[in-house]
């Protein structure tokens, strides 16, 4: 029998021990065992944690490869320092959503077979990560602040540069 057939076999016995006896839940937990269904959620749950950990860290790496790649762009120029917050942002972002695919990462690996060790880690890395993404957030929140405040510093300056250029051709 293949791996498949052993599953639908286990599937069955689970169904049929349920249907003659409501109050057997060690029996049904038995038989999980033996069919194969909790290995082939292990094996499951390890591959899509392993993916979700992959693309956390991928997003990370890629934010931090274009806020290289935009910082040296804006070197040469005159105007890096209104470059900067933009870049920070971009990467904060870049930063903030590969935490959360971590996260959901070590959620996924204690599902299967959690034990209170594994579920005290996976609290302590949520909270420092959901910390660190806070702060994350909220410096993001400032320095978009301090862009908006620039850009109308910038619009009043334009503003009355073109008076001044209007009185003086006047």
């Amino acid at each position: 029998m293949t791996q498949i057939e052993d599953i639908a076999n286990g599937a069955q016995q689970i169904v049929a021990t349920i249907m003659q006896n409501e109050d057997s839940y060690t029996e049904v937990v038995e038989v999980l065992e033996r069919s194969g269904l909790v290995i082939g959620l292990d094996v499951f749950s390890v591959l899509i944690a392993a993916v979700i950990g992959y693309i956390g860290v991928i997003v990370m790496t890629y934010g931090c490869f274009k806020g290289v790649w935009d910082f040296s762009l804006s070197i040469g120029k005159r105007t890096t320092h209104r470059h900067l917050p933009m870049i920070r942002i971009e990467l904060g972002k870049h930063l903030a959503l590969g935490l959360e695919f971590l996260v959901g990462k070590d959620i996924v690996e204690s599902i299967v077979h959690p034990t209170w060790n594994d579920l005290g880690k996976l609290g302590a890395i949520i909270a420092l990560r959901t910390v660190v993404t806070v702060f994350l957030s909220r410096e993001l929140k400032e320095v978009e602040e301090e862009l908006k405040v620039e850009g109308q510093e910038l619009a009043l300056e334009e503003r009355r540069s073109k008076l001044a250029r209007q009185q003086k051709s006047a």
